[in-house]
C-alpha cells in the first residue's frame, strides 16, 4: 500500500483516541493547598476573636461549578455585644461561606437571624429570637438554587427548637459583585416542652414531570424527654415548590426506640426516596443483667438468652455464632 493510503487511517485512529485520553485526564484528582475559609477581623464578615467553626457542609452551584456555598457551626458571635436583654454571652450560630473561584478564596458571614442581627433580613427571619443554631447541611438544586438546613433553639432548658431550610440562589450574573443571594428562611417544624428536634439531613431531587425544580426532602430526630428514659422518632418532610412551603411531618421510625443520625438518598432513575438511620434500644427496654465487661458473652455462652440470631442478614445457630466469636483475627 502506498504512503498516501496510510494517512487517512492514522487520522481516524488519532480522532478516536483523543477523547479517551482527555476523559482519563479529567477524572484525576488534584490536591490543592489548604485555604482558610474564615478571614478578617470585622463582624459579621470576619471573626474578631478567632472563635471556632466546625461541622462544615458544602455544595457547588449548578449554574457555575466554581461558585461554592458552605455552612458550619460558627462561634464568632460569642463575645460580640448587642445581645438581647438578660443575655450575658453569645452562643453558637450558623456561618455562611462563599467562594467564587472554586475554593481558592472565601468570604463568610452569619445566617440572618442571629441574636445581634439588626438587619432587615435578620429581623424578618423566623430564626430571630432563638439563642443558638447548629447542624448545617447544604445541598445544591437546579438553576443555581442552594438549600441550607439546620436547627435553631432556645438554650435555657431547650424549651423550643426548630428545623429550618434557608434558600440561596446563584444568579451567576456578575463578574465583580456577589452573584449568590439569600432569599429567605422557612421553618419546617417547631418543637417545645419535652420535645427537641435534632440532627437534620437534606436531599434534593432533579425536576420530574415538567416541574420547575426537584422535590426537597428533610429528615431529623425528634427527641422526647418526658419519660424516665428518652425516646426519639425519625421525622420526615418534603417540599414540592422549591422549599417555599413544607408538608406536615411524617413519622418514619417505631415508637419506643431511640433512633438518631438519619440520612437520605434518592434513586436517580425513579425518584424513590430512601431514609436510613441508626436505631438504639431505649434504656428502659434493656435488661439490667445485659451490662457486663468486654468479652462476657463470648466467655459465658450458657448465659445467652437466645439459641440463634441473624447478623448481616445471615442466620446463625448459637454454636455457629460462637465459632465466629472464637475465631482468631488475622494476625493474632
Amino acid at each position: 500500500m502506498s504512503a498516501r493510503g496510510w494517512i487517512p487511517l492514522s487520522f481516524v485512529i488519532l480522532c478516536l483516541l483523543t477523547p479517551s485520553i482527555n476523559a482519563d485526564a479529567q477524572e484525576q484528582l488534584w490536591v490543592g493547598p489548604n485555604v482558610n475559609m474564615v478571614s478578617g477581623t470585622t463582624f459579621p464578615d470576619g471573626d474578631p476573636f478567632l472563635q471556632r467553626q466546625n461541622e462544615p457542609s458544602a455544595a457547588s452551584s449548578t449554574r457555575n461549578p466554581l461558585h461554592l456555598l458552605a455552612g458550619a457551626n460558627d462561634y464568632r458571635a460569642v463575645d460580640i455585644p448587642g445581645l438581647p436583654e438578660g443575655k450575658e454571652t453569645g452562643d453558637s450560630w450558623l456561618g455562611v461561606f462563599e467562594s467564587l473561584d472554586g475554593g481558592s478564596s472565601w468570604t463568610s458571614y452569619l445566617l440572618p437571624g442571629y441574636p445581634q442581627d439588626a438587619s432587615p433580613a435578620g429581623l424578618d427571619s423566623p430564626l430571630h429570637g432563638y439563642d443558638a443554631g447548629a447542624d448545617p447541611v447544604v445541598r445544591a438544586g437546579t438553576d443555581g438554587l442552594f438549600y441550607y438546613a439546620g436547627i435553631a433553639f432556645i438554650r435555657e432548658n431547650l424549651s423550643e427548637s426548630s428545623i429550618f431550610v434557608a434558600r440561596f440562589e446563584d444568579l451567576n450574573n456578575t463578574e465583580s459583585g456577589d452573584p449568590i443571594v439569600y432569599h429567605e428562611t422557612q421553618l419546617v417544624t417547631t418543637a417545645s416542652g419535652t420535645l427537641f428536634v435534632d440532627k437534620p439531613w437534606l436531599a434534593v431531587d432533579v425536576p420530574r414531570g415538567g416541574a420547575q425544580c426537584g422535590n426537597v426532602y428533610v429528615a431529623w430526630a425528634e427527641i422526647d424527654s418526658s419519660g424516665s428514659n428518652p425516646t426519639s422518632n425519625i421525622m420526615f418532610s418534603r417540599s414540592t415548590d422549591c422549599g417555599a412551603t413544607w408538608a406536615a411531618p411524617t413519622q418514619l421510625s417505631t415508637d419506643g426506640t431511640l433512633p438518631q443520625g438519619s440520612t437520605i438518598a434518592v434513586t436517580p432513575a425513579t425518584g424513590d426516596i430512601h431514609v436510613a438511620w441508626r436505631q438504639h434500644t431505649t434504656l428502659s427496654l434493656i435488661p439490667t443483667d445485659c451490662f457486663h465487661d468486654s468479652g462476657h458473652w463470648k466467655d459465658h455462652p450458657e448465659e445467652w438468652p437466645v439459641e440463634s440470631l441473624t447478623m448481616g442478614g445471615v442466620f446463625y445457630t448459637k454454636e455457629e455464632a460462637l465459632g465466629i466469636l472464637n475465631t482468631p483475627a488475622q494476625g493474632d
